[in-house]
């Protein structure tokens, strides 16, 4: 059944046969070394996954963000303007307020690969891409710091978690946040003694910062919670070294994106960067009693949280994986595996861990959970997991600390390959069977043809009231 539905999928646009036959070609290439053989064929295949999974499926949070995120670079590519404002900032705590994030990252980012590839693909393809890259980035650091795991492994399992495949890869906002969040934490990582593994330079772990910072700021609102991370890591680097070249290579770093901000400040001045005062509140009591359910939410971002990506109530959850048979036994040993996934992430933290820097991790992300949980508590937000999203690399590296505690177990090492081959085998699946009406490339003919036309309108329209 699958196989019929990939084979119909893969026949639907020419796009597909092309994308898939150059990758054929390329894995073919002859390499000297074989790990580097395998390591890009597995690359390619995941960046090819998660582009055609981002094309049929929705994101996170179906609705019309996809759709105004594309706009945004179908304006810039067709009407060939400055993009001076970026995402759209509402709401349903308040839905009479709107507003837009200053800078012109996400209009370039996503308008000017179009003049080098004019098809309507080409927004997901670098979703895909970026978010592809920053779980190799993850896997790679993970894997230096436990080398006791495998890179390939922990590439696949990273690049397939709902909440990286799901908000990681598609046309939306935090899905463009996925890799600077990365860079931060390398760089956040190896400026700091009782972290750093000396593969990155001073001037790099500090660039890296500056850089991720002021590009997140175009995108979301989390960038608020990389700011005292990154004060507390230069106040360390000045204690300890008695100079300010730290502050220097930090600022250097925020350069070329605090380049594309400075526009917006000159034309419409530096009101327009209060766009969050919509949703802060004195003092949000139901917020503060969300502590419980926060935390497993949170504990969650870095495991197989299957129900949520399957439908909003438990009876609805059940009755899609019941109408695909192929799909639901995987889908249920899946969803009872990925609740009790966090359950053992919390009770490892008790645990004794020989692997260096356990100690400093585990509080580390203990003093995380507090910061976000304490910032819900000052707005009317509800607080949802995307909002944290940028936690994600944090909570990754944690959970394998856990998971590294199991390695000598050989029966584990058969159990982990069966667990991702399951859960690669759903995604597949899942991506091919979903009704394909929730996707906003159902509308690819509009793309095409407003991309050839130079119109965006005859895609679609911006939010009423936005500044661009």
């Amino acid at each position: 059944m699958l196989g019929t539905i990939l084979t119909e999928r893969v026949k639907s646009f020419p796009f597909h046969i092309n994308l898939v036959t150059s990758i054929v070609l390329v894995v073919k290439m002859p390499l000297m070394d074989s790990r580097r053989f395998i390591f890009l064929t597995l690359f390619l295949l995941l960046w090819a996954f998660r582009t055609l999974f981002s094309l049929y499926t929705p994101p996170v949070q179906p609705g019309i963000d996809e759709t105004q995120t594309y706009l945004l670079g179908l304006k810039c590519y067709t009407t060939g303007t400055w993009p001076y404002f970026g995402p759209d900032v509402n709401g349903a705590e308040n839905p009479g307020f709107n507003s837009q994030i200053p800078g012109a990252l996400e209009g370039l980012l996503l308008g000017l690969p179009f003049y080098l590839l004019p098809i309507p693909e080409t927004p997901f393809i670098l979703a895909a891409l970026l978010s592809t890259l920053g779980c190799v980035l993850l896997a790679w650091y993970i894997q230096k710091r436990l080398p006791q795991l495998s890179l390939n492994y922990l590439f696949l399992w990273i690049a397939i978690t709902p909440w990286s495949l799901f908000e990681g890869a598609h046309v939306v906002n935090p899905a463009f946040i996925f890799l600077p969040s990365v860079l931060f934490f390398l760089g956040f990582m190896e400026s700091l003694p009782a972290f750093s593994q000396n593969w990155l330079s001073p001037f790099w772990s500090n660039a890296f910062m500056g850089f991720s910072l002021l590009w997140i700021m175009q995108f979301h609102f989390s960038y608020v919670y990389f700011i005292p991370l990154a004060a507390f890591s230069l106040f360390v680097q000045i204690k300890n070294s008695k100079n300010l070249v730290s502050l220097f290579y930090f600022a250097v770093g925020c350069l070329p994106m605090l380049a594309l901000v400075i526009p917006t400040f000159i034309k419409y001045g530096l009101m327009r960067t209060n766009v969050a005062s919509g949703f802060t509140v004195p003092f949000n009591w139901d917020n503060v009693a969300q502590g419980p359910v926060l935390l497993a939410r949170f504990l969650s971002l870095a495991c197989f949280e299957l129900p949520r990506f399957l439908a909003d109530h438990t009876a609805t959850r059940i009755a899609f994986l019941t109408s695909h048979p192929t799909l639901t036994l995987p889908g249920a040993i899946l969803w009872i595996l990925g609740l009790l996934q966090p359950f053992i992430l919390f009770i490892y933290w008790f645990k004794k861990n020989p692997a260096s820097a356990w100690k400093e991790t585990k509080w580390f992300l203990l003093l995380i959970f507090l910061t976000v949980w304490a910032s819900f508590w000052f707005t009317n937000k509800k607080p949802a997991s995307h909002i944290y999203m940028c936690f994600f690399p944090w909570l990754m590296l944690y959970s394998c600390y856990v998971w590294s505690l199991f390695t000598d177990n050989p029966k584990w090492k058969i159990a982990v390959k069966v667990f991702l081959l399951i859960g690669l085998y759903f995604q597949l699946g899942y991506s091919l069977v979903y009704p394909r009406e929730y996707s906003i490339f159902t509308q690819r003919a509009a793309m095409a043809q407003a991309l050839q036309e130079k119109n965006f309108h005859l895609f679609g329209e911006r939010r009423p009231g936005t500044l661009y």
